[in-house]
């Protein structure tokens, strides 16, 4: 007869091992702890500090408001030069001249504009992406309070700490995105003023001032020669000095001016 095999069961070292693999398991962790987990994160854009701009945003903000001060350094140049010229006797060609550098000035400021043009899309562009990032933050962190809201109206327990940190979390979310917007609306429009800025440079530059006083003068002296026709006088006179001469409406109204008062000293 064929030996007999007995097989032995090593059982406590089989118990061992079946303890220790169930240990290794980790707990289940239950669905609230799971939400309260996904919840409780802060969005990127609470943990990033609000005092530092996005550098694409900062500068086109700063070379807005430089070209605004290069605009408003002509305007100055254009009204102390008029005073000039209404105090002193100064050439047509020299006049020419000096209004011919202004003229530089401002070509040279929509050549650049162009650049910041740029700058100011991306920009756009950034804090629009930014804005959309934080406003589905924000649908769903109100979808997820309101949800705790009807559970809690049903007498379903929930977390009011969670409730708490989502309240929380809407209240700093809306307050960006009321912030981004701002900052989206005030970049739409500088881009419209750069992009319009060929079209507008002259009138944004040109000191006025100073002729509308003078042309009022003009008007009184001249009334009453031409009563009700004084606009139409001086306006033609006015622009026969700018085509003989080629120089804008403020200086042909600062000669036409000085050319008055000569002839009532005289």
């Amino acid at each position: 007869m064929p030996k007999k095999i007995v097989i032995k069961f090593k059982e406590e070292k089989m118990v061992k091992d079946a303890i220790e693999e169930v240990s290794q398991v980790e707990p289940e962790v239950s669905a609230p702890e799971i939400e309260t987990k996904i919840q409780t994160k802060p969005p990127e854009s609470i943990a990033t500090s609000k005092g530092l701009e996005a550098s694409v945003v900062k500068e086109a903000f700063e070379g807005y408001d430089a070209l605004m001060a290069k605009l408003q350094e002509i305007k100055i140049r254009e009204q102390i030069f008029q005073k000039m010229l209404l105090e002193q006797d100064i050439s047509i060609t020299t006049i020419k001249e000096i209004l011919s550098r202004w003229n530089m000035m401002r070509e040279q400021i929509i050549n650049e504009s162009a650049s910041l043009l740029e700058k100011i899309n991306a920009a756009k562009s950034k804090l629009e992406a930014e804005f959309s990032n934080i406003e589905t933050d924000l649908c769903i962190s109100i979808v997820e309070l309101d949800t705790l809201k009807y559970k809690e109206s049903s007498n379903v327990p929930v977390s009011q700490e969670l409730k708490a940190s989502l309240e929380t979390k809407i209240t700093v979310l809306r307050q960006e995105l009321s912030e981004k917007k701002k900052r989206i609306r005030e970049l739409e429009e500088m881009a419209r003023m750069v992009t319009d800025l060929p079209k507008k440079i002259y009138s944004l530059t040109a000191y006025t001032e100073l002729a509308d006083k003078l042309y009022e003068e003009l008007k009184e002296k001249h009334g009453a020669k031409f009563g009700p026709r004084v606009d139409e006088s001086l306006q033609k006179n006015i622009e026969n000095i700018m085509q003989s001469l080629g120089i804008p409406r403020e200086y042909a109204i600062i000669l036409i001016w000085k050319e008055a008062q000569a002839s009532t000293t005289s």
